[in-house]
């Protein structure tokens, strides 16, 4: 799946059960967006099966296929369809969660107040074009020059201002 200005997500298929049949040429997914996990309905076309060979070249865990979630349950209904990455039944240890090895997204709930933090780890710089598989890049949408691991710019720093790619 994509979101925002291109990035590549994992996903998982819904079932009618929990929000309703979708349309013809339509899937309710739980898509992953850096560990928050929303159902998002998809045309079937913008939906790509991922190997955990592919995931390196998108940015994605290999180890979860970028969902975050290793439990092998699906959501039930809508309130666990939507959840933070602290709500995940378990979290993924090669990404925490956020369905990107290069990131680590904390949530922090205190009664109505919710905290949220996403930090980059030093990772290797993945070009958006950097899939050897064109027919799955061309669903995605990346700027040119923005890192699918991270969704930094090459050049990008962490908050200490050191480089994030090597």
């Amino acid at each position: 799946m994509a979101s925002g200005p291109g990035i590549p997500c994992g996903a998982r298929r819904l079932g009618d059960d929990v929000l309703g049949a979708a349309p013809p040429g339509r899937t309710w997914l739980d898509v992953c967006i850096i560990g928050q996990h929303l159902p998002q309905m998809y045309q079937d076309s913008e939906m790509r099966a991922l190997m955990p060979g592919d995931c390196p070249a998108l940015g994605l865990c290999p180890d979860c296929l970028g969902f975050g979630d290793t439990s092998p349950a699906v959501a039930a209904d809508p309130l666990t369809a939507s959840r933070g990455v602290d709500q995940v039944k378990r979290p993924c240890p090669g990404c925490g969660g956020s369905g990107r090895p290069a990131l680590r997204v904390t949530v922090r709930r205190d009664g109505p107040d919710i905290t949220g933090s996403i930090r980059p780890l030093p990772h290797g710089y993945v070009p958006p074009a950097g899939t050897p598989d064109p027919v799955l890049m061309a669903a995605f949408e990346a700027p040119a020059d923005m890192c699918l691991a991270c969704g930094m710019p090459q050049d990008g720093a962490g908050p200490r201002g050191e480089a994030l790619h090597s």
